[in-house]
């Protein structure tokens, strides 16, 4: 049987190498990570409006640590502590904080659903800094760049109950819809995806006012965003054609800067998908879709298997 190990398994560089070869990957690297001032990782990185302490980047996760009511918790409050303390000056949106309830993938995540909840993550801004001076030097976050992910999760939404799916699409998926139970009624009108995106902007302020200096419209991992850049079979403007398809995020980008100038602005893309997989006969995947053309990737090649 084919073995996939998990790459925190492969514990020296030699490891890693041979697994690397073994899948015909070039994907050369140092045996030995540089430390200290003068280390690649170590440099700073200009950016248009100052500099980025160093090339450490602490990415965005759904805690699910939070209250239902979707404010931090004890638990949340000291993971970003620990993000002050780790040393990375970019926090690319350290959590992927919900701008609906019902958009939650999971009852606790962080919302920024209600004016009330900018408090919860405006106190997580200013852990992070206060753990970041106190480790680095009073001026340590000078050069530290944070912002916060605005996220609603659609057909992996769960906002209830963690073993309950309460999807919302953006079309019908063919192998996706029988995973999550998904019909004609969870399908987003038009209207609900206009009332959606103000929600994003709305959002956006918020951030803005807790003091994030950007804010990362997602659009990655299969959640709504990215759901919406493969809507080829969704009539009217937000499926279709490519210009339609991406109307969602640039709608919700025109907002935000037209409300809030000078907040900016990150995305993280999922740039291509697969068609989804299953358990063969092994345990090993395999393709969960056999009917011809796959036409529910975005920016893949029509069979569900490649990239354009």
């Amino acid at each position: 049987m084919t073995s996939y190990p998990a790459i925190a398994t492969l514990k020296t560089a030699d490891a890693f190498r041979q697994h690397l070869a073994a899948g015909g990957i070039d994907l050369p690297f140092d045996d030995e990570l540089l430390t200290g001032s003068d280390a690649p990782l170590a440099q700073p990185l200009p950016r248009a409006r100052g500099m980025i302490g160093n090339r450490f980047c602490i990415l965005p996760r759904e805690g699910w640590d939070g209250t239902t009511d979707g404010f931090p918790s004890d638990y949340t409050r000291r993971r970003w502590k620990n993000f002050g303390l780790s040393g990375a000056k970019l926090i690319f949106g350290g959590e992927a904080v919900s701008v609906r309830p019902e958009g939650r993938a999971n009852p606790n995540q962080l919302m920024l659903a209600e004016e009330k909840q900018t408090a919860g993550v405006a106190e997580l801004r200013e852990l992070l800094v206060a753990a970041h001076r106190e480790a680095f030097g009073p001026n340590a976050d000078a050069d530290l760049l944070v912002g916060l992910q605005l996220t609603y999760s659609g057909r992996f939404s769960r906002p209830n109950s963690s073993k309950v799916a309460e999807p919302r699409i953006a079309y019908r998926h063919p192998v996706l819809d029988a995973r999550v139970g998904a019909d004609d009624a969870a399908l987003l009108s038009d209207d609900e995806l206009k009332r959606l995106i103000d929600d994003y902007i709305v959002a956006a302020q918020r951030a803005e006012r807790a003091g994030y200096a950007f804010v990362d419209v997602k659009h990655c991992h299969g959640y709504f965003g990215h759901e919406m850049l493969s809507a080829v079979d969704r009539p009217g403007p937000f499926g279709g054609s490519f210009e339609n398809r991406t109307r969602f995020l640039r709608e919700i980008v025109a907002g935000i800067r037209a409300v809030a100038p000078n907040l900016e602005i990150g995305c993280r893309v999922s740039v291509f998908d697969f068609t989804p997989y299953k358990p063969g006969p092994d345990r090993v995947g395999v393709p969960a879709w056999t009917g011809g053309d796959y036409r529910y990737a975005f920016s893949g090649d029509g069979t569900g298997q490649g990239i354009d």
